[in-house]
């Protein structure tokens, strides 16, 4: 019998798997540790989100799990403001579904998965204790069999659950901090939805106290769900089964299908919240998955952590032993976890304390369109789902765009990950909104890629070039942030006001700090763009519902409003350059006519339904009179029914009435012939520009802005999308 590997892995669940599996396809000797037999229970709400069914696919497992229940998406159930549903299906694709599969089958599943691909497995094989050496962990003493054996390894990885007593036993663990799950099977349901449900927040019995928790109704099948309720406040253990029949009232009172009966026990598990990074790794040692506290204090979801985070740790050490095969360097796996999760799990690290708030600000928010609450119920309430959320609407992937010689990438992963930095502080989910993807992120259309193209007329160096990066997409997420903010707020919107300024001060604070580097002029710049795309703002709702103004005065609104994401990314990076003033001012002439193209192409795409938008981004500018050009056009030429329409408030049905109304008047034409002559302006603002691939790169761009429109009635995906 070996006694030396290169990784012990503690706990076959779905992170000690996942970390077994790839670190044995790496061909490293890996054994596998579980106190349990197969099969075995595990508390969970069995829900396996987009994330994890793509891990699971790409580790094979898929095909070995038992038929499951297929769940379309996330329906959230807000205390007060109603229900909303969170669909993955939103954008098409393989994996935009999310199953429910007992912990029962799955864990078996992955590791049966982890054992054919070369894994060692020793099932009932309880860790007494780790083997600890000049500081180091190098092994642990197993019970198995009823024999005390000391296995040793180059890496050990913990991923033992929630109360990892081998990660405490090495003092990567504090004490307390756990909160209570309670879950079990109800059968004999009818009526039962196809989507994941979730009810923020629950009450106490009597009715007076919001407390931090949430419920959770997952399907198994037609006649069957996972329900539970968590609260993830420490000390909140003893009242977890008084929520949970107070939860099941309310749903046998509000809902006719929960009428069934338990199959089984309830059952309890803790709750660990309190991610930090630093603490996720010791010297021989990694921890994951509910060992690291990687859970959702919105949700509860963990699996999809779990599995990403066991990769995360796999590749650590493989990349560990093959520079040192006896003492490898794991550290990097803090580093990846922060800048992985940062962006929403550490804020479970003080989500008791911050609940209150946040719950205050997605419940005054709850039924609001506008773009800033949109993005931070999606970075939230469903993080596995952001790629789906394009109310940004400028981060399509067009690296086939970008000539030979013009590497953007490097630098756009340098300013996603400065940008995390800069607000995981003060508000860690607003580093979810600063990266558009997990790993990879292509090369997005943003305003920082124009930026970096633009600096490639000059050599500014890979640092200004980053820092000036972040400033502008910070900048232009600042003014994004003002969209939220009501002119005439009811009460319940106070919250979402108070919300949309902090967020648009912080951002646009952290934008100048690092506009610094760029000297004066940069912050001049940044400054006045912002201003006037603030001033842009304003004049749009002054002119709200005003059917009379002049195509002038609406583009120049439109361009007013596109400063920040479009000229001025054009302007500063050829002035940090160095380039002439000449260069300067048609590159800030190509960002102007390219930002109003675009604006006015976006029109286009969300009337006749090409941009496939999760939320009603038409029904909530026309019930504000926000007028796109196309409607403007209309109103023009067909001004009775669509403005009387417009006025009255929109209804669902109204927003179809208006939209075919647009379409019928042949406004749609005329906007795209108005945004195929401002991309010839932008083009011909390149002509003087010297020859090379950053201009052939901005000539491109051009193209692809215009062409992404579709013919009316379209209901195809943007071109060339990737996340």
């Amino acid at each position: 019998m070996r006694n030396h590997y290169d990784a012990l892995v503690v706990g076959a669940g779905p992170a000690g798997g996942s970390a077994a599996y790839h670190l044995a396809v790496q061909g490293h000797r890996v054994l596998l540790l579980e106190a349990q037999r197969f099969p075995r229970d595990k508390v969970c709400g069995d829900a396996l989100t987009q994330r994890a069914v793509r891990v699971l696919a790409a580790m094979g497992v898929l095909d070995s799990l038992p038929p499951s229940e297929r769940v379309r998406g996330l329906r959230v159930h807000m205390r007060g403001r109603g229900r909303r549903d969170f669909a993955y299906g939103a954008y098409p694709g393989a994996d935009s579904h999310c199953l429910v599969v007992p912990r029962r089958a799955l864990d078996e599943a992955i590791c049966a998965r982890a054992v054919a691909v070369g894994s060692e497995l020793w099932e009932g094989a309880a860790v007494t204790a780790p083997i600890v050496e000049r500081g180091r962990v190098v092994g642990v003493r197993v019970c198995r069999d009823g024999r005390l054996i000391d296995v040793r390894a180059s890496a050990v990885v913990a991923a033992d659950g929630a109360r990892s007593p081998l990660a405490r036993a090495v003092g990567l663990l504090p004490e307390g901090d756990l909160g209570v799950g309670v879950r079990g099977y109800l059968t004999g349901l009818n009526g039962l939805s196809d989507l994941q449900e979730v009810f923020l927040p629950l009450d106490d019995v009597a009715g007076r106290d919001l407390l931090p928790s949430f419920g959770w109704i997952n399907p198994t099948c037609a006649s069957e769900a996972n329900i539970g309720v968590a609260l993830f406040r420490p000390g909140y253990e003893g009242r977890a089964e008084h929520v949970l029949q107070s939860f099941l009232t309310r749903l046998g009172t509000s809902q006719k299908a929960f009428d069934g009966r338990l199959r089984g026990e309830w059952a309890t598990a803790p709750l660990r919240l309190d991610f930090a990074p630093g603490r996720c790794v010791g010297d021989g040692i990694l921890l994951v998955g509910d060992a690291a506290g990687l859970v959702n204090p919105f949700t509860g979801e963990g699996i999809s952590y779990a599995l990403e985070s066991g990769r995360t740790a796999a590749e650590v050490i493989d990349r560990g032993l093959t520079r040192d095969p006896e003492r490898p360097d794991l550290l990097d796996h803090a580093l990846l976890l922060e800048n992985s999760y940062s962006g929403l799990l550490t804020a479970g690290r003080r989500s008791a304390h911050r609940y209150q708030f946040v719950w205050r600000v997605l419940e005054s928010t709850f039924d609001s369109e506008r773009v800033p609450f949109a993005l931070c119920r999606r970075a939230l309430l469903l993080p596995e789902g952001m790629g789906e959320l394009r109310a940004h609407r400028a981060i399509d992937d067009v690296a086939g765009l970008i000539a030979p010689g013009v590497d953007v990438r490097t630098d756009l992963l340098g300013v996603g990950e400065l940008m995390a930095s800069a607000v995981r502080d003060e508000w860690p989910f607003l580093a979810r909104l600063a990266m558009s993807s997990w790993g990879d992120p292509g090369v997005p259309f943003r305003p920082a890629l124009l930026l970096l193209l633009a600096s490639h007329f000059g050599d500014i160096g890979a640092r200004r070039r980053i820092r000036m990066g972040a400033a502008i997409e910070l900048s232009a997420l600042a003014a994004l942030a003002q969209l939220g903010v009501e002119d005439a707020p009811a009460h319940h919107s106070n919250w979402g006001n108070r919300f949309a300024i902090l967020v648009s001060d912080l951002l646009m604070t952290k934008a100048l700090h690092l506009a610094t580097d760029g000297g004066p002029e940069a912050l001049a710049l940044i400054s006045r763009a912002v201003t006037k795309a603030c001033s842009g703002r304003m004049g749009e709702r002054r002119h709200a519902f005003d059917a009379r103004m002049a195509e002038d005065d609406h583009l120049s609104l439109v361009e007013s409003q596109t400063t920040v994401t479009f000229e001025l990314p054009c302007r500063l990076g050829a002035v940090a350059a160095g380039t002439d003033p000449e260069h300067v001012g048609a590159l800030g002439s190509y960002g102007r006519a390219l930002g109003v193209a675009f604006r006015l192409t976006e029109d286009v795409r969300i009337i006749t339904g090409a941009m496939r938008p999760t939320d009603n981004a038409v029904g909530v500018a026309l019930s504000e009179g926000t007028l796109a050009h196309p409607v403007l056009v209309a109103l023009q030429r067909r001004p009775g029914r669509l403005t009387s329409l417009i006025r009255r408030g929109l209804t669902a049905d109204d927003v179809e009435e208006a939209v075919a109304i647009v379409r019928d008047s042949g406004a749609l034409d005329v906007t795209r012939a108005l945004a195929r002559e401002q991309a010839r302006r932008a083009a011909d603002a390149l002509e003087g520009l010297p020859e090379g691939p950053a201009r052939a790169s901005l000539f491109a761009l051009v193209d692809h802005v215009v062409g992404r429109q579709a013919s009316d009635g379209a209901a195809t995906a943007p071109a060339v999308v990737k996340f």
